[in-house]
């Protein structure tokens, strides 16, 4: 119940972050036949920016994989750096150039991206 409260407060922010710029939310999810899911998928600079959501406070490499595997799919139309919105209070570096973003973070993450 708590991961999928915190993948709700995740989608939310989002919406609310758009909507602050008076643009429409361009968000999605992604689910391949085989099982593999992205949680949140944003456009961003014209680019999908994958977004998993855990609710776990020790983020690792195998929380990335989905992120992994669909980057590699999708090729040029997607950013190479996948985010991971976690329970902490710090920012952390993963492997493949992934970033571990604390969940408090992502309204001010997001909200830097959609204007630069």
């Amino acid at each position: 119940m708590g991961g999928a409260l915190l993948e709700g407060w995740v989608v939310t922010e989002a919406v609310k972050a758009f909507m602050a710029l008076g643009r429409k939310p361009e968000l999605y999810f992604w689910r391949s036949h085989d099982g593999l899911e992205i949680d949140l998928l944003i456009v961003i600079q014209s680019k999908l920016q994958p977004i998993e959501i855990k609710l776990t406070a020790t983020p690792g490499a195998g929380h990335l994989a989905p992120i992994d595997r669909f980057i590699g799919a999708a090729g040029d139309e997607v950013h190479p750096q996948g985010i991971l919105v976690y329970r902490t209070e710090s920012e952390r570096a993963l492997p493949n150039g992934h970033i571990a973003l604390p969940w408090l973070a992502f309204p001010q993450w997001l909200r830097a991206r959609l204007t630069a």
